[in-house]
């Protein structure tokens, strides 16, 4: 029996032309299961204008897209069609759940952040040294300060009262902060109302696959943009977090004229960052048949369909 995590197909948005993931689960599935890493592309809503510490949503290159469609480990939604098809079709009941898992995940939330405040009020209780103030107000006026002589010189005559009053000013009592006094969050999917439909995507088009990528990703390596290296790709032996990548790499066609002074440049710069530059192609007929005899549990069949070569200089 397949196991829930073999079976689970991840949904891929199409927004303006651009292929995202917003549920982290599918983030963590394509990560470990399929070797897929791509770019974190969305900002935090407390500082926007920042580029450093990105978020959710994960942009996917179209290979990487179209590489996980034909694993059948995702399918590709049209977002803005499926949601106004949704909401002109939904009904009361459906929109009365929609609205109920909301509630749901905002309590939720709101108890996190109900428990969260109170362990930190309590890890800094002890921390808190008294003030001066404080202890004025505990034990009274200090002797010899002349509060005393100007409470009983300085009268209000209107009333008889004296002006500094001797009993301690009560300050207003801060509203304890309820669970219903947390703010409100914004889901990070509508997965509560768009029903997961994979058939009625699988139409949707898409740009053929490249083939070197797939590869690749057959054989156990992560993919991810290698553009600050100069190439297409930067390739991992494992996960980025533990490795660094092992080669940078260009993919070509099976009959391109490759330029020397691509070879040259790729070439010395994959040296000088210490990783070795790598290019292949894939036969025209493979190309046509839409991608090598890759299978979709990660068969490494097809040498003879797609050839690598690697370049590295021996000194610089």
């Amino acid at each position: 029996m397949a196991s829930p995590v073999a079976d689970r197909q991840v949904r891929i948005s199409k927004i303006a032309g651009r292929y995202l993931v917003f549920d982290i689960d599918d983030v963590v599935h394509i990560r470990r299961q399929h070797g897929i890493c791509s770019v974190f592309t969305g900002t935090m809503p407390q500082n926007a204008t920042q580029n450093v510490l990105l978020g959710l949503p994960v942009e996917l290159y179209a290979e990487e897209a179209r590489l996980l469609v034909d694993k059948k480990a995702a399918y590709i939604a049209d977002e803005s069609a499926d949601h106004l098809t949704q909401l002109k079709t939904m009904d009361e009941t459906a929109r009365r759940e929609y609205i109920a898992s909301l509630k749901s995940q905002r309590r939720n939330a709101q108890l996190v952040f109900a428990d969260a405040k109170a362990r930190s009020l309590a890890k800094h209780a002890d921390k808190r040294k008294p003030s001066p103030r404080d202890q004025v107000s505990k034990d009274g006026p200090a002797i010899g300060s002349g509060l005393d002589d100007k409470k009983t010189s300085i009268i209000d005559g209107a009333g008889g009262d004296t002006l500094f009053d001797s009993r301690p000013v009560s300050k207003p009592v801060p509203k304890t902060v309820t669970v219903e006094a947390m703010p409100a969050i914004t889901p990070t999917t509508s997965n509560a109302l768009i029903r997961p439909n994979p058939s009625s995507v699988a139409a949707l088009e898409l740009p053929s696959s490249d083939l070197l990528l797939a590869y690749l990703n057959a054989r156990g390596y992560f993919i991810t943009p290698g553009l600050r290296f100069g190439g297409d790709y930067s390739v991992y032996p494992g996960d980025p977090f533990r490795f660094h990548a092992h080669y940078l790499a260009n993919s070509y066609g099976w009959d391109e004229e490759i330029p020397m002074l691509d070879l040259l440049t790729s070439g010395r710069l994959g040296t000088a960052v210490k990783k070795s530059y790598l290019f292949g192609a894939a036969r025209n007929d493979q190309k046509a048949a839409g991608g090598p005899n890759v299978s979709a549990d990660g068969d490494k069949g097809g040498d003879e369909d797609v050839r690598v070569f690697c370049v590295e200089w021996a000194a610089m």
